[in-house]
């Protein structure tokens, strides 16, 4: 349509008309982040009430309106009634307000109950501040609640309030300090509501005939309001047909206009007026959005902006820390980190560089082959060696002396300038000390280990090694600070050519598997041990001064033994027996082995909650979670559209029927798998595969020439699409699988110097935007030989994209809810970098709900690209999500735990929980969540008055302090065995688990909730049928959907649901 205008030529032009009166109009939309349902969700309860009056017996089921699963059950029942209007007309909300309150004054209850304590959200505050500042005139709104009124109160101007019992207000002229705000559907505070449909359709003349005069010369901007009221639609319209300077805005959400705006907008061109439809991402951030752009020459309202963006600021930022109560011990760790003092002191001195100089490289050819180690930091560097060789170096460089300043460990923990000097001068120092060669970097090599080896017509030299790294914990805040040098076995691939990533790759997968031998705990301790004896030959401490008996007193002390942890079980067990010599001292830390979580399904008998931890056999004993909403609220089967060329019909279908059969688990991953019982057992309701003739198989065959690989990608790929319409007009509800052969693997992932195309991701994206869940299968998993997993790995997919919930978490807060941050970056060709950010949301059960995908437009990045937000995007993130709970559960939970991969910063601490806490969330938790990269602890045990590594990694759920805001917490490591409790289950079995660091960055909950709200929501991903990701869901799901959501980016603000990204 083209009288849409793009949402940023509409700021522009509001900033051009900022000495221009404008006349807003605010529907229901524009209260929903105050806490106010909209007029769709009144629509939707009514429904529910009249449904469950009808069907009492079904109202617990039935209880979540909001889902839209429920949502079209109800839809099912209505329309099989045969006596309600169709969903999606014009009368549904006039005619359900008075079906389900057919007494006046009962309706009236109804909308004070739902106003009440109400308080006016961001937008209505930016709103009064803009008529505060005379860019709104007056505002008109089809809303009950008062909250212009308030707000305009609360900025300091006296609201002229007009209801249907004070039309003759109207005319009356107004002052600067007042802002005229028309209530046209009535005001229960002061006289009758209009909302059925004779009240709607009879507007007031009164209003009509103040519309006409308002909108003569003032604009109109229109937002949160669906222009269901034919009575107004046409007042507005009447308004338009003289003529005048007034133009219309129309702010949509999102880029769908229904037929009434496009009307309306052809009436006005037809009529010599202009209207706009304005697609944007709801009433505050557009309200957000104009005041940073309008009047922004204006440092009184910009500061005003400000003062209301930073309302309810933080009082110091809460951060309550960590504790943990650890009693006797049952369990022993050992790290692979060997407490290290260093010097606190280092030379300083300024050298200038040329602008366009490589400051780093230089200063590494100017030291090359001496004994100086020196990085650059501002405009000083930094530098351990002997003063008069640093001067010699430098000289014709150096500005002023050279002088020893002092570093402290904080420095060197929070600073990576100072972390990387430390460290370079450790690993030359260990060189030197035992004749080992370094790669420059952070790999110490023995020289005498080299393998010369080729492949793929390159020759390289294999070498063990070990990764150095620096480590840090609370112990650098006691009497006698230290931090850890940790050590990773690995190796170091040296070559006259050049080594790509993909044989790197091949190399490391091979030397690992060979390394670890299928026994990761043991073989990593043997590697470990035969580095501590290389290191430390008489097994003492390693004392030694930079550069080495220079009398610099750049003195460095390696402890020879390592960091202990010990744990004790939360679910008990025997206390850990330590041997008589064994130097308790080396126990550094004390944590707790938190346990499993279990997950919650229906008994098949009595239907009560059952819970099992392990997912397969919880099935195969009870149910699903949501297996008594089969047959009302679900239909009572699965069934299946299928796009896959002809030629592979056959062996496509003989493959889906398998999944209806039983099939053994065999001898693969006898810990964990288990016998696949066929679908009708497992999940309890039929699998239709459809009949291969049927009208439900679409062929997706097409010719592929070679030499135009994007040109047949893309005609595969609109082959899919018009597939995916074909069986969309036949049933909405299908579950549709797209067949992959693997001839045509080359047209399915390609990435050129001018475009990329992902198959895969291109149409998960056509079809959630149309909310089709979608199944890709490759030609290789018809014949995997793993069936058994792939049957239940399969199944799974199907029945949770059937918009089904397998199981659910148990034990959790239910006034919890969980929110993930994801981000994806886009660079174009004028290397401006784009941000899509993802927020998805989880309730307490850890479902995940929703998620939004929104464009970030303030944000800055560090040194490794990941962005973070500023203030008001952090701000609008905090209205996003708000906006997100209340949508699908209907209310604000009382506790909100935010997770992201990277540190929070402290505009992103305040902008969220600002916003957050305006919103009526009491507490709020910001944890970082990411991979520890160098420590790894090994699980012991006491065998003959020794301490030894077990056959067996450490524990799932084990968790330590570092500090009293970091934490690290395995969620990857050995469970029990779906056979015995006393067999155990290593998911993967091949290398150290590695540990997460969390740390929280704001918020009052303790290590224990946090601890055990990670691990649950890692049982949460229904994307596999693992027991368990390394990662909780919410941070999983959140960069995979902004990841595909640039295929999305037209459509960002909607909602979607995550089975359909799957």
């Amino acid at each position: 349509m083209n009288q849409e205008l793009p949402y940023d030529a509409f700021l522009r032009t509001l900033k051009e008309n900022t000495d221009t009166g404008h006349v807003f109009l605010l529907g229901a939309g524009a209260s929903i982040s105050s806490g106010i349902q909209s007029a769709a969700d009144c629509i939707w309860e009514w429904k529910k009430n009249i449904f469950i009056t009808k069907n009492p017996n079904l109202s617990k089921q039935y209880s979540e309106y909001k889902s839209e699963t429920i949502q079209r059950s109800i839809q099912r029942w209505l329309d099989n009634e045969g006596v309600y209007p169709k969903e999606g007309s014009a009368e549904e909300y006039s005619y359900y307000a008075l079906k389900a309150y057919p007494i006046d004054d009962t309706r009236r209850k109804y909308f004070e109950n739902i106003c009440r304590n109400r308080e006016p959200h961001l937008g209505y505050r930016l709103l009064c501040l803009l008529a505060k500042y005379g860019m709104v005139k007056s505002v008109f709104t089809t809303n009950f609640d008062g909250l212009v009124e308030k707000s305009a109160y609360q900025t300091g101007l006296t609201p002229i309030a007009v209801s249907l019992e004070s039309t003759e207000r109207i005319h009356r002229a107004s002052s600067s300090n007042e802002l005229l705000t028309v209530s046209l559907h009535g005001d229960f505070k002061y006289g009758p509501l209009k909302n059925t449909g004779a009240e709607l359709d009879t507007q007031h003349n009164t209003f009509v005939a103040a519309l006409e005069q308002h909108l003569y010369d003032k604009h109109l901007i229109v937002i949160g309001y669906s222009g269901r009221d034919k009575s107004l639609m046409e007042a507005i319209k009447k308004a338009y047909s003289k003529p005048g300077a007034g133009m219309l805005f129309w702010c949509g959400f999102g880029y769908n206009i229904n037929q009434d705006v496009e009307d309306l907008i052809n009436h006005l061109e037809s009529h010599g007026r202009k209207g706009f439809y304005i697609p944007t991402e709801g009433f505050d951030t557009t309200l957000i959005h104009t005041c940073k752009t309008c009047l922004d020459d204006n440092q009184s309202f910009v500061k005003d902006v400000n003062d209301i963006l930073q309302n309810n600021s933080i009082e110091g930022i809460e951060k309550t820390p960590f504790s943990m109560e650890v009693k006797q011990p049952h369990v022993l760790l050992k790290s692979n980190l060997f407490p290290v003092t260093f010097p606190t002191e280092v030379f300083q001195f300024e050298v200038p560089f040329k602008e366009d100089e490589r400051v780093w490289a230089t200063i590494r050819e100017l030291t090359k082959g001496k004994n100086i180690v020196a990085v650059p930091l501002k405009k000083m560097v930094y530098a351990f060696g002997i003063q008069s060789q640093i001067r010699e170096t430098f000289s014709g460089r150096l500005t002023g002396e050279i002088k020893r300043t002092p570093v402290t460990y904080n420095e060197v923990k929070d600073g990576s300038v100072f972390k990387n000097l430390y460290l370079k001068t450790i690993i030359d120092s260990l060189c030197q000390l035992y004749n080992l060669r370094t790669d420059g970097f952070e790999k110490i090599y023995l020289p005498n280990s080299k393998k010369i080896q080729s492949k793929n017509g390159i020759q390289y030299h294999l070498y063990d090694a070990i990764e150095v790294g620096l480590f840090f914990d609370n112990n650098i805040r006691s009497e006698k600070p230290f931090a850890y040098i940790n050590l990773k076995p690995t190796f170091f691939l040296d070559s006259e050519e050049e080594i790509p990533k993909s044989l790197k790759f091949e190399v490391g997968k091979s030397y690992h598997e060979i390394l670890y031998q299928g026994q990761p705990n043991v073989k990593f301790n043997n590697q470990l041990e035969r580095w501590k004896s290389i290191l430390f030959p008489n097994g003492k401490n390693l004392t030694f001064e930079y550069p080495q008996n220079s009398g610099t007193a750049f003195k460095f002390s390696i402890s020879s033994g390592t960091m202990h942890v010990a744990l004790a079980k939360a679910m008990g067990g025997y206390p850990f027996r330590f041997p008589n010599n064994f130097n308790k001292k080396s126990i550094l830390h004390n944590g707790i082995q938190y346990k499993e979580p279990n997950l919650e399904f229906l008994d098949k008998l009595t239907g009560t909650v059952i819970t099992d931890f392990h997912p397969m056999r919880g099935l195969t004993k009870n149910r699903p979670y949501d297996f008594s909403l089969n047959g009302n609220v679900f239909d009572p089967e699965i069934n299946l559209g299928i796009i896959c060329p002809n030629l592979y019909r056959v062996p496509v279908y003989d493959f889906l029927c398998r999944l209806n059969k039983t099939q053994t688990a065999g001898t693969s991953n006898p810990d964990y798998l288990i016998d696949y019982p066929g679908f009708i057992n497992a999940y309890g309701i039929p699998f239709n595969v459809p009949d291969i003739n049927s009208d439900l198989w679409k062929d997706s065959d097409i010719n592929l020439p070679i030499s135009n690989l994007m040109q047949s990608a893309k005609e595969f790929s609109d082959k899919i699409k018009k597939a995916i319409d074909q069986l969309e007009a036949v049933n909405k509800k299908l579950v549709l699988v797209i067949f992959i052969p693997t001839e045509w693997n080359i047209i399915s992932d390609i990435n050129n110097e001018n475009e990329k195309f992902d198959l895969h991701d291109y149409i998960k994206a056509y079809a959630a935007q149309k909310q089709i869940a979608t199944q890709f299968i490759q030609e290789s998993t018809l014949k995997d030989s793993l069936v058994c997993q792939v049957n239940w790995w399969l199944s799974l997919s199907f029945y949770v994209k059937a918009q089904r919930t397998p199981w659910v978490l148990n034990g959790l807060e239910s006034n919890t809810a969980f929110v993930g941050i994801g981000y994806s970056v886009n660079k174009k060709k004028d290397k401006t970098k784009v941000v899509l950010g993802c927020s998805h949301i989880y309730n307490s059960m850890g479902q995940g709900l929703k998620y939004r995908l929104s464009r970030v437009e303030d944000c800055y990045f560090d040194k490794q690209n990941n962005p973070y937000l500023s203030y008001q995007d952090a701000y609008k993130f905090g209205t996003l999500v708000r906006e997100l709970f209340f949508n699908t559960m209907g209310e604000v939970p009382k506790r909100v735990v935010v997770h992201k991969r990277t540190h929070f910063k402290p505009d992103e601490i305040k902008g969220i929980v600002n916003s957050l806490k305006k919103s009526g969330v009491q507490q709020i938790d910001l944890i970082e969540v990411n991979f520890e990269e160098n420590a790894r602890f090994l699980s012991l045990y006491t065998k003959d008055e020794n301490i030894v590594p077990g056959m067996f990694p450490l524990s799932r759920g084990s968790c330590f302090l570092l500090d009293s805001t970091t934490a690290l917490l395995w969620t990857h490591g050995i469970v029990p065995s779906v056979k015995s409790d006393n067999r155990s289950y290593y998911l993967g079995g091949k290398n150290i688990p590695i540990p997460l660091k969390i740390k929280k960055h704001y918020g009052s909950s303790n290590i224990g909730t946090v601890a055990t709200e990670i691990l649950g929501l890692t049982k949460m991903n229904w994307n596999s049928f693992d027991l368990y990701s390394k990662l909780p869901t919410t941070i999983q799901t959140s960069n995979e959907i902004a990841r595909i959501g640039w295929l999305l980016n037209r459509f960002e603000g909607k909602t979607y649901d995550y089975r359909n990204f799957m």
